[in-house]
């Protein structure tokens, strides 16, 4: 299974006593039974759930929700507002979990209906809207009391795309990390030991195909491995969900 990477400040070791200290007085947490997990995003989210949902049916726990739209994104709320969306489906499902994957689509200029103004992709202007909205985003989801991850973009096959993913992963690291989620990297997950893209997978007597014909999606084995970043992810740093949610393991 491949590791979860995932980003994160350190606790210095007079705050590390001081929290263990607490921590043995404190009641202990009592693991949920179920865990809801919403998944939030366009076409890369969505066929993960696509692929994800007959793997969990087989399992007690978890549940997962589709909150998925293709051909949407974080830069035209014209079209559909992320924003609003994820404040919705949070209040309406209550999701122990939140996973957001988005951003295939947000290549084109940043809408900003309020000052009816677009904004080119790379610009100061895109970033500064385009991270008020991850933030928000989060925030909506970690306000409900749920726990949220955000998948980075994947590696690319078309290089002038790869570069540009590049930019908005920085972007989105930065502010899904700053309002408090945790942050899944899948570029490494998708790229060879020189960093290029990685259309399948060696295993031990054969190679498996990992991602779509179009260079940005994935099949569905390729999507559950992806997923199991997710899971190795949320249970390492939301232990009380580990019993519920589980890990996906040799998949």
């Amino acid at each position: 299974m491949l590791a979860a990477v995932a980003a994160g400040g350190g606790v210095g070791p007079s705050r590390a006593e001081s929290i263990r200290a607490r921590s043995d007085s404190a009641p202990p947490v009592v693991p949920p039974d179920r865990v809801n997990l919403l998944l939030l995003g366009d076409s890369l989210a969505q066929g993960m759930f696509l692929s994800l949902n007959p793997v969990l049916r087989r399992r007690p726990t978890p549940r997962v929700i589709n909150g998925t739209l293709h051909a949407t994104g974080v830069t035209r709320i014209d079209e559909h507002d992320w924003t609003a969306v994820t404040r919705d489906l949070v209040a309406q499902h209550r999701p122990q979990l939140v996973a957001f994957w988005i951003g295939a689509n947000d290549f084109r200029p940043l809408v900003v209906r309020e000052e009816r103004t677009r904004y080119r992709f790379g610009s100061a202007g895109y970033a500064e809207h385009y991270a008020r909205r991850v933030t928000e985003m989060v925030g909506h989801a970690t306000q409900a009391g749920s726990r949220v991850v955000w998948l980075g973009l994947p590696n690319m096959r078309e290089s002038q795309f790869a570069g540009a993913v590049r930019q908005l992963n920085t972007i989105q690291h930065d502010a899904a990390l700053a309002a408090g989620a945790v942050w899944v990297d899948t570029w490494e997950a998708t790229s060879d030991a020189e960093g290029r893209y990685m259309p399948a997978i060696a295993l031990e007597t054969a190679s498996r195909s990992f991602r779509a014909e179009d260079g940005v999606h994935f099949t569905s084995w390729g999507y559950l491995r992806i997923a199991g970043l997710l899971f190795d992810a949320a249970s390492e740093h939301f232990p009380e969900l580990e019993p519920a949610l589980g890990r996906l393991s040799e998949i």
